[in-house]
């Protein structure tokens, strides 16, 4: 049994590039990993990966593993909680990858190249890494 957001959550389209934090909560939002798999292919991203993992168990976080550019996304049931893993982001040190990142989702890359045409796609924010 997999997680659903509630269902007065809405999915927004935005285009073209954006770097300002509005971008990001103007952009879609996502029930699930799969479902933010489904886009990221449609933008023709390679992501194999079909299996998600949520954690906690039915209300939590799911991530899903893409590829070798693009190693993983993450689908929070909350914009709260994205926030919180952007935070600690911030505090984790020189290992941390770029990221693009929407109200309830992230796709963490290796650099910053592969998130470009995404981000043309579902707009959202690149997070440099530090």
């Amino acid at each position: 049994m997999g997680w659903t957001a509630p269902a007065s959550r809405t999915r927004l389209r935005s285009r073209g590039r954006c770097d300002a934090p509005r971008c990001a909560e103007s952009a879609k939002t996502y029930d699930d990993a799969l479902a933010l798999r489904e886009d990221i292919i449609a933008a023709g991203i390679e992501c194999p990966g079909p299996n998600q993992r949520v954690v906690p168990e039915e209300v939590g976080t799911a991530f899903l593993e893409c590829d070798y550019d693009i190693p993983g996304t993450a689908v929070t049931s909350t914009p709260e909680d994205l926030r919180a893993f952007r935070e600690l982001r911030g505090n984790a040190g020189s290992d941390i990858w770029p990221v693009l990142h929407g109200p309830n989702w992230m796709i963490i890359a290796r650099d910053e190249a592969p998130l470009q045409q995404p981000q043309d796609e579902l707009g959202g924010t690149i997070l440099p890494a530090p």
